[in-house]
């Protein structure tokens, strides 16, 4: 078998990240959301890096970003694994999720997408009722059950696996392996519904068949180290550095 050269691209320098360390990214009509890992904030910017807005977020060491169903999702990358969901126009916190597995493998990347390509809800548990207080308190259902809010990839990087969880409940749908140790940022196609994953090591991306995970193209981006990563509709790749706090891009 004869090797063939992977394609390679270069970035474009866009702007500074306005956080000390950015390290996730998702792109909006409005812009790109960011988290950044050391101030553990996340903002919203305009394509040219202009900030509309920010919060904080419970998460530490927070690596990836995604938006859907109406939420900001920001992952926590220490033990436990989590991720928090917050109200965009506020930054409220409303919910928390720990990822199965939690004490294993960490978590960077993330992407939101509905139920799609004929996977389905989790069966929603038997109610067992409401609990009562000393006080005739009612307490609250743990969350709204499975289905809800719509799904969550997750990527993995110390169990070289990427996730596919119910963001409701946090319910393991399924999972497929990686093949490179250090998966980070994610984008979903639209066209062809896979998932592009980019390992930051060698800055190579893995484009995936999200159902077994099977590798359909590689291509690799050259002078950043690509954490986070995101697609605009434009068809423009977004590049976040967490090494020089640089944000990029990749032509369409």
């Amino acid at each position: 078998m004869v090797a063939t050269a992977l394609r390679t691209v270069k970035t474009r320098e866009a702007f500074k990240a306005p956080g000390p360390q950015v390290n996730g990214l998702e792109a909006v009509r409005e812009g790109l959301w960011l988290s950044d890992q050391q101030d553990n904030r996340t903002y919203l910017v305009d394509y040219n890096g202009k900030v509309l807005t920010s919060f904080a977020s419970p998460a530490r060491n927070a690596s990836g970003t995604s938006f859907g169903g109406g939420w900001v999702w920001v992952s926590s990358n220490v033990r436990p694994s989590m991720v928090f969901r917050h109200d965009p126009k506020t930054g409220h916190c409303t919910a928390a999720l720990h990822l199965p597995d939690a004490e294993r493998g960490g978590v960077h990347g993330l992407q939101w997408r509905p139920y799609e390509l004929g996977v389905e809800p989790p069966k929603s548990p038997v109610p067992q009722g409401q609990v009562h207080g000393v006080h005739n308190t009612v307490g609250g259902a743990p969350h709204a059950g499975p289905g809800v809010s719509g799904t969550l990839w997750v990527t993995r990087p110390g169990t070289q696996i990427i996730q596919h969880i119910d963001a409701e409940t946090g319910e393991l749908l399924s999972e497929i392996p990686f093949p490179a140790p250090r998966s980070h940022g994610m984008f979903w196609d639209e066209k062809d519904g896979t998932l592009s994953v980019v390992e930051t090591n060698h800055g190579h991306v893995y484009k995936l068949n999200p159902r077994n995970g099977d590798v359909l193209d590689e291509w690799v981006i050259e002078g950043v180290e690509a954490h986070a990563m995101a697609r605009s509709a434009d068809g423009r790749v977004w590049i976040g550095d967490a090494a020089t706090n640089i944000i990029s891009y990749v032509e369409a």
